[in-house]
């Protein structure tokens, strides 16, 4: 990814901020002022985003960063809103966990804009492919006799020399698809 793109995606990270904090602003749910940076990570792959107060702050006035998976850069602006609002809810006091009082504030604006926020959210649930989620199937192996199906990720002796084996349901014959 080039600078120019690098920039066009934080732009855009940034100014849907902006517009979650707003949202949160309007419903009088009490966000951070605090809030000093907004971080795309591409290396994060576990989960979507994250809250953390900065380390040697004064407790009187916190300071968080909030952190987005760069996968979540390429949903749409809804599913990334989504979670930027979960991550914002962390900063307001009491709300550094999934307890009541988060729960209460991501209700209210499920509940008002319709939005999913939840404590914990799938790729699936974004419109995003799982990365975690193993390569595609390259091989199908058909018993001619019962229709046993054996699925194969990678070529291996089954594959290789189809021939040599047999259903293990039926003791049919086996074929490539």
């Amino acid at each position: 990814m080039n600078k120019i793109e690098e920039k066009k995606r934080q732009e855009r990270a940034e100014h849907l901020l902006e517009k979650c904090r707003e949202v949160l602003r309007s419903e009088k749910i009490p966000v951070s002022e605090g809030i000093i940076g907004l971080k795309i990570n591409d290396g994060i792959r576990s989960r979507f985003g994250s809250c953390r107060k900065v380390q040697g702050v004064k407790k009187m006035n916190p300071k968080f960063e909030i952190e987005i998976s760069g996968r979540m850069m390429n949903a749409d602006d809804r599913a990334i809103e989504t979670v930027l609002l979960h991550e914002l809810i962390h900063t307001c006091y009491g709300c550094m966990n999934h307890g009541k009082r988060w729960k209460q504030y991501a209700g209210k604006l499920n509940q008002k804009y319709g939005y999913e926020i939840e404590p914990s959210s799938r790729y699936e649930s974004f419109g995003l492919k799982d990365p975690g989620s193993r390569e595609e199937i390259h091989y199908r192996i058909v018993c001619m006799n019962c229709g046993m199906e054996i699925t194969r990720k990678r070529r291996c002796p089954l594959v290789v020399n189809t021939d040599r084996y047999r259903c293990g349901k039926c003791g049919g014959k086996l074929e490539i698809r």
